[in-house]
């Protein structure tokens, strides 16, 4: 899978803190199938693309480091060139993925607000695969049975059939083809500064210095799928927001965020080549460079009744790719893996929100809450994944 895996998540930009000693609590969910991705090319493509492969007898006696010779001689003596085309390799790989995201806050001052985040993510990942054999290959089992070469025939026909499972074996990869599994993310430190403007400006600007605290799952390095939930980083950012009216009863909300996240040293998988998409050699000790990330959005709000909000907004996320450096491979390779490390996503994005704040604060109702429904719709992208996310949010004030 990308190295990215980044969603096209969209929390509203709201800008304002809490009343002095007043508390938030906040949780986000969020739901999106991973069935399609961005490749490194930017087009869309089905994780199973990446199973889909020719399969030549040349390649079968490469990726046999024991018996590739005697394949070889076995094929060549059948009259079956090495060059001829073995059969296919054909996968299914389906999935979701669906996220919680707690944020508690607390109010400093009237002004200022410091808040505390960690996500969870779950990923179901349902896969198969198989193995459709070629004429040639038909034909040179067919030759092996009729010349009394019965058990030879059969365990050319099983080494065929459990190829992939041979590949991952050798390349200290695991499989699991009904994975169901929960990782923990980076938590987030966010103390919120709500700037001063004069007693007639209607625009309000905050800023928000931003800790990132390396709490993410250790990722199975051994996993097939590589995922994650976050960088295992420590890292720095900032982040600015504005909220002004516009004509016609609209409301703008623009935020951008900036992190910076700390070289450090991590077990990383590296591909052989440009083709490998598997990435099977393993360095357990990768020296990676600093990474920088941007984030930004824009989003126009129209209250319609006043309790009820319509959004539509666009996101641009991106992250830059990292320098990767180690002594156990190939300079080339590192140099992959770096290139292979970054990611961008452009979305859209609409929702409809329900505001009791007023209503609480006019006596007719219990309790001051927002809670709001929307969906993501990717654009375009690289090294992200390319189908819709479904998001809700509850935040509550004590």
């Amino acid at each position: 899978m990308a190295e990215g895996q980044v969603l096209s998540a969209f929390v509203r930009e709201q800008v304002g803190s809490l009343p002095q000693g007043r508390f938030m609590v906040s949780y986000v969910t969020l739901s999106s199938s991973i069935d399609s991705m961005y490749g490194r090319d930017g087009e869309s493509k089905t994780l199973s693309s990446n199973f889909n492969q020719n399969v030549t007898f040349q390649k079968i006696t490469q990726e046999e480091p024991v018996r590739g010779n005697q394949l070889a001689g076995l094929f060549l003596s059948n009259g079956v060139s090495l060059a001829d085309s073995a059969g296919s390799l054909s996968g299914a790989i389906t999935g979701n993925v669906t996220g919680k995201i707690p944020v508690i806050g607390y109010g400093i001052t009237d002004d200022l607000g410091l808040y505390v985040s960690v996500p969870v993510l779950n990923f179901k990942v349902q896969a198969r695969y198989r193995f459709d054999p070629s004429g040639t290959t038909a034909g040179l089992i067919s030759q092996l049975q009729a010349s009394d070469q019965a058990s030879v025939a059969a365990e050319v026909n099983a080494a065929l059939n459990t190829s992939l499972e041979s590949k991952l074996y050798q390349a200290g990869l695991k499989w699991d083809p009904n994975l169901n599994r929960d990782y923990i993310g980076d938590a987030q430190i966010i103390l919120m500064k709500v700037l001063k403007t004069e007693a007639s400006d209607s625009m309000k600007q905050s800023i928000q210095p931003v800790l990132t605290l390396p709490t993410a799952s250790d990722q199975d390095i051994h996993d097939l799928y590589g995922l994650k939930a976050g960088d295992r980083r420590w890292g720095l950012g900032v982040k600015y927001a504005l909220q002004r009216p516009l004509p016609a009863n609209l409301q703008l909300n623009f935020g951008l965020s900036g992190t910076y996240l700390f070289a450090n040293t991590q077990a990383r998988r590296l591909p052989k080549d440009q083709s490998d998409e598997l990435n099977e050699d393993l360095d357990p000790s990768v020296s990676v460079s600093g990474g920088t990330k941007l984030q930004s959005q824009v989003q126009l709000r129209y209250p319609f009744p006043r309790w009820v909000g319509l959004n539509v907004g666009m996101i641009y996320q991106k992250r830059w790719a990292e320098s990767l450096n180690g002594n156990l491979f190939q300079p080339e390779q590192y140099a992959l893996a770096s290139a292979r490390s970054s990611y961008d996503l452009l979305s859209s994005y609409a929702s409809i929100d329900i505001n009791s704040i007023q209503s609480f604060l006019e006596g007719n109702f219990v309790f001051p809450a927002l809670a709001e429904l929307g969906v993501g719709l990717p654009l375009r992208g690289q090294n992200a994944i390319a189908e819709p996310v479904f998001e809700l949010q509850g935040t509550m004030f004590f």
